[in-house]
């Protein structure tokens, strides 16, 4: 690799990201949008680039990858009294046991793989963590490459 290529070179990144039962995230998966609240994820909301991964993980039982995507971008969900300027909960088709997110993350790319039973066995209450630091039983950045090569992308799951 070249000088000026090493310098354009991106290291992706693979995000994992809780998305509950995956109901919610089932619903507003045509619109290629999930949300999360900027509080509780300031890290990844500064580190995150455009062509990083997501893998969208439920919880309980062994953790199972049930999408991955690629990042697009995020912007503040803008819910005003009078005039929504983003999609509301119900728009989205989430319920009241959506996420309570302030922030959209926007992606491409949707990979559904409730079929696939890529179980990540990740344990805790962390709503986004960066794949690198997790103790994750799978290599997902390995599995994305067989993924990609044997699996078509969907619109929605």
């Amino acid at each position: 690799m070249t000088e000026k290529q090493n310098k354009n070179y991106k290291m992706t990144n693979d995000w994992i990201m809780r998305v509950a039962d995956g109901k919610n995230f089932r619903n507003s998966s045509t619109n290629h949008i999930w949300g999360i609240k900027s509080n509780k994820n300031i890290q990844f909301l500064r580190t995150v680039q455009p062509g990083d991964r997501l893998w969208f993980i439920v919880r309980g039982g062994p953790g199972q990858a049930i999408a991955v995507a690629t990042f697009c971008s995020q912007n503040v969900r803008q819910l005003g009294p009078l005039v929504n300027l983003t999609m509301t909960n119900d728009e989205f088709g989430w319920d009241n046991n959506g996420p309570d997110s302030d922030t959209e993350i926007h992606y491409t790319d949707l990979y559904n793989l409730t079929k696939c039973e890529v179980n990540t066995h990740i344990m805790g209450q962390t709503s986004v963590r960066n794949y690198a630091t997790s103790k994750c039983d799978v290599n997902l950045p390995v599995e994305y490459s067989y993924m990609v090569r044997y699996s078509k992308v969907s619109r929605n799951m």
